[in-house]
């Protein structure tokens, strides 16, 4: 190819990666365009990674309990940042941290962004496996499930603190049953906890609620109808859930009893009455991404992925007719 476009080795290389920090004349990229053309030439990805010692690849590793539109959203715009830097993005859902360094393995990707929170263990095991950079969440020693989650305690003091700022005096807190969504739902009460004590509120009453109609009937008929209470569901699902015991039970919402969700579902605006809910400030919002993924992915460790995680902490509500 170079003796065909009449340039260096080096040139043809420069060209092909596009190094910016080469002067090279629009005319000699032509010529090597032209090359590249006649000859077919195709890069090899393999022999790529083989001579960087990695790939191009930066696997994505999502935290399973990230679900709704928002995170939907915040998943867009990171793939959006690093498919705009020049990365391939390869996305897993960690199940088992195990499989998460068997995938960094398989793929030598030069960067894993955790979205997820793993032991420190796990994020050597992952640079050991052939990962330059590893970034995101900070590590944790023991439990990665006790590891604080700031946006979900957001929601919950969103929660509280609408009831309160309407009137409400008694917050009973729905928690659903044991399940892999459970951790979101106990960090959230972190933030119902924290903000009833905030605001001198008695602490949050609570109570499981099944995602099964009749037995979500019997909890809620367990619950007292007093004046001023209100009830806090761990998600859209368990407000609804609020919503249909209710219908059963004859109680007017919010007259009877008032509900506020969480992560302003499609299904929680359908509802009747249309549920109030809580949700994470939407992540367009949120700035300086992109450079933050820029820096990390060039080995340069900036205080900016704390400040992101901070300004994720924010939640609002979304007032309907259930409060």
């Amino acid at each position: 190819m170079a003796k065909l476009s009449g340039v260096s080795v080096a040139t043809v290389s420069y060209v092909l990666n596009g190094k910016e920090s080469q002067t090279i004349s629009e005319e000699t990229k032509r010529r090597v365009a032209a090359a590249v053309a006649e000859l077919g030439y195709v890069r090899n990805p393999v022999g790529t990674a083989l001579r960087r010692g990695h790939s191009n690849v930066v696997l994505l590793v999502l935290d399973p309990t990230f679900v709704g539109d928002v995170s939907e959203r915040w998943n867009g715009a990171v793939v959006d940042s690093l498919s705009g830097l020049g990365y391939t993005v390869v996305t897993h859902t960690l199940l088992q941290e195990a499989e998460a360094v068997k995938v960094v393995a398989a793929l030598q990707p030069v960067g894993v962004a955790l979205f997820a929170f793993v032991t420190a263990r796990t994020c050597e095991e992952m640079r050991a496996a052939g990962a330059r950079h590893v970034f995101g969440f900070p590590a944790v020693e023991t439990d990665p499930e006790a590891a604080d989650r700031p946006w979900e305690r957001a929601i919950g003091c969103a929660q509280v603190a609408h009831l309160a700022d309407r009137g409400f005096q008694t917050v009973h807190y729905a928690l659903p049953e044991p399940s892999s969504r459970r951790v979101v739902a106990e960090h959230r009460l972190k933030g119902v906890r924290e903000e009833c004590e905030r605001r001198g509120m008695p602490q949050p009453v609570v109570f499981t609620l099944p995602l099964d109609r009749p037995r979500a009937v019997t909890a809620l008929s367990a619950l007292a109808r007093t004046p001023g209470a209100a009830i806090c569901a761990a998600d859209d699902r368990h407000g609804l859930a609020v919503l249909a015991a209710a219908a059963d039970l004859g109680w007017r919402v919010p007259a009877d009893v008032a509900v506020i969700g969480a992560e302003d579902t499609v299904e929680g605006r359908l509802a009747l009455p249309a549920l109030t809910t809580t949700r994470l400030v939407d992540s367009d919002r949120l700035a300086g991404v992109h450079t933050w993924l820029e820096a990390e992915l060039n080995g340069q460790q900036t205080p900016l992925g704390r400040t992101i995680w901070e300004s994720a902490a924010s939640a609002e509500v979304v007032v309907r007719l259930s409060t």
